[in-house]
């Protein structure tokens, strides 16, 4: 039974993918820079950075996994940023409703993404790319596209708020504990409720789903309902981190978060992949950037958009020789 567990766990494209971070993490650390990469300052801001992608991309998997995809993710991250920021220091919001009303409104945005996909029959790809650009514009117009300070000038909640982002407890960053908690409760949602099972058997097939009288509304909604509050969570967090809500912020993170997703194994036809995996995509994705940038140093951000691509590309590739190799095998 014991030699069973291994062996699948062997065959699982999470465990290919932690095999390749090592090996990543061994060949950085061999370069005349990796003892600098290797540093407790340098494992806290790639854990902290590993850990804000992660939180978002769990739910851009869980999308995915449910046969959708959200492109709104990335500018909703800094659209909630904004807006956090804005109750704050403009409102007079306490930190508490301000968090509540960010994550409400953020879950709100997945549903209404949901019922215009169901109702309508509008392509997830379509709804979604409408949003970025409605989410975009609308921090811009917010804010006269000026950021908005979180300072003790502005609120007597600076200090908790930027401890969200910046603090660190027991020498980890926060947004550490945040991520591992998301992981357990998403977990636990996709692995051991009826709702996950749903979810999962939506990205199979969505006319089988219908049939056997799951409701594929309630399901996508509960799907992009989560990816969009995850998607504010991590827009609070980057903003806390920030110390401020940047307009325009957050372009091109829904494409980290697929990457990440899709690395360790979601399917973008759906119905395949873990959240778990989403993190240690989200992982393997920061290493390489932080890699890149402490081995060539100057110009390393330049690459961030080849790395991210190529990674998608690669992955879409494997995913579809796959497909094709399983199709043959029956």
């Amino acid at each position: 039974m014991l030699r069973q567990g291994i062996a699948r766990l062997l065959r699982t494209r999470e465990f290919g993918v932690v095999v390749v971070l090592l090996l990543l993490v061994l060949f950085i650390s061999s370069t005349e820079r990796g003892e600098a990469f290797l540093g407790p300052i340098s494992l806290q801001n790639l854990s902290r950075q590993i850990a804000l992608l992660g939180v978002f991309a769990i739910g851009q998997a869980v999308v995915i996994i449910a046969g959708g995809i959200d492109l709104s993710v990335g500018t909703l991250i800094g659209f909630t940023g904004v807006l956090c920021a804005w109750l704050l220091a403009r409102a007079g919001w306490s930190l508490g409703a301000s968090v509540a009303a960010v994550l409400l409104f953020s879950a709100a945005v997945g549903v209404v993404h949901a019922l215009l996909i169901n109702r309508f029959r509008l392509l997830p790809f379509i709804v979604t790319l409408g949003s970025l650009f409605i989410f975009l514009s609308a921090g811009q117009l917010m804010t006269n596209n000026v950021p908005i300070p979180v300072s003790p000038q502005d609120t007597p909640y600076s200090e908790a708020f930027q401890f969200l982002g910046n603090g660190k407890v027991w020498g980890v960053p926060v947004p550490v504990y945040v991520l591992l908690a998301v992981l357990i409760l998403v977990s636990v949602l996709m692995h051991f409720t009826v709702v996950g099972r749903h979810i999962y058997a939506l990205g199979n097939n969505e006319e089988a789903t219908r049939l056997s009288g799951i409701s594929v509304l309630r399901t996508q909604m509960i799907a992009y309902g989560l990816c969009s509050l995850l998607a504010g969570l991590a827009g609070i967090l980057y903003a806390s981190y920030q110390r401020q809500g940047i307009p325009g912020s957050g372009l091109s993170y829904e494409l980290k978060a697929i990457a990440a997703a899709v690395v360790s194994g979601c399917s973008l036809s759906g119905g395949q992949g873990t959240v778990v995996g989403a993190v240690i995509g989200s992982a393997l994705l920061n290493v390489i950037l932080s890699g890149i940038s402490f081995v060539i140093q100057q110009g390393a951000s330049n690459w961030e958009g080849t790395v991210v691509g190529t990674i998608l590309l690669v992955t879409a590739i494997l995913n579809r020789l796959q497909q094709q190799w399983l199709a043959r095998r029956r």
